[in-house]
């Protein structure tokens, strides 16, 4: 019991407690995410650690119900009995983000947040370009924007430190596919599916596309019960001219 959250989730805790980016890549501890993750999670890092854990590891289980629940009944609870154990034990934000892959198509402000954590999972929003949805593609990058500028206003130096930080992690040891491989298959993945509006390969996209492989990245395919369900204009219409 002493090891839950241990991996990630007290990283983010604990992000104020020491300089956000002291630790180097891959040591304990070690905030990965840009400064606005951090600044919006600050309040909550004021709670005592035994409390901030059972907070966010209620949120991660409310994801993971939430994206699980479209499952037939027979299949539902024996694959969220298999999930919820190793993603709390972790607490990585990766279910979050799975419930932005289905929820990105109707807010699309909502790409912000990958793209203000972990990046390349924000590969996404090519979704809209490729289907011409300029509106939806606006709003992805004006909230991502507004975000960054807002942080960056409230301390440029963190954006600075950051930089210096995602530099450095280029020298971390990789133990599966590298990211220069994995990328492009990402992008293809989320062209094909954008072209024959199929939303569910946006989950294994995204997948791909994590910046870091571990066995927590399979936890995006949470999302392609919800994915498999959607309909209307933005998934199952033609792209727009």
């Amino acid at each position: 019991m002493d090891d839950i959250g241990t991996d990630s989730a007290h990283a983010y805790w604990n992000a104020w407690n020491q300089d956000l980016y002291g630790a180097g890549p891959g040591s304990v501890d070690a905030y990965n995410y840009s400064p606005a993750f951090a600044q919006l999670l600050y309040p909550v890092t004021l709670l005592s650690w035994p409390v901030f854990l059972v907070v966010w590891s209620a949120l991660l289980v409310t994801a993971l119900v939430w994206l699980m629940w479209p499952l037939p009944h027979s299949w539902r609870w024996p694959v969220l009995l298999y999930v919820i154990p190793p993603a709390v034990a972790i607490g990585n934000i990766e279910p979050l983000l799975a419930v932005v892959a289905v929820l990105g198509f109707r807010c699309p402000c909502l790409w912000a947040f990958p793209l203000l954590t972990k990046v390349v999972p924000g590969v996404g929003v090519l979704w809209f370009v490729v289907r011409r949805e300029w509106r939806h593609a606006a709003w992805a990058v004006g909230a991502t924007l507004g975000v960054l500028t807002l942080s960056f206003v409230a301390d440029p130096g963190l954006w600075f430190a950051w930089g210096q930080f995602l530099l450095a992690s280029s020298d971390t040891h990789i133990r599966y596919l590298p990211l220069w491989i994995r990328l492009p298959v990402a992008v293809g993945l989320t062209v094909w599916g954008a072209l024959r509006a199929r939303p569910t390969t946006l989950a294994v996209a995204m997948m791909f596309a994590m910046p870091l492989w571990s066995s927590g990245v399979l936890l995006m395919l949470t999302a392609v019960p919800r994915l498999s369900r959607l309909r209307g204009p933005e998934t199952a219409s033609r792209p727009q001219r």
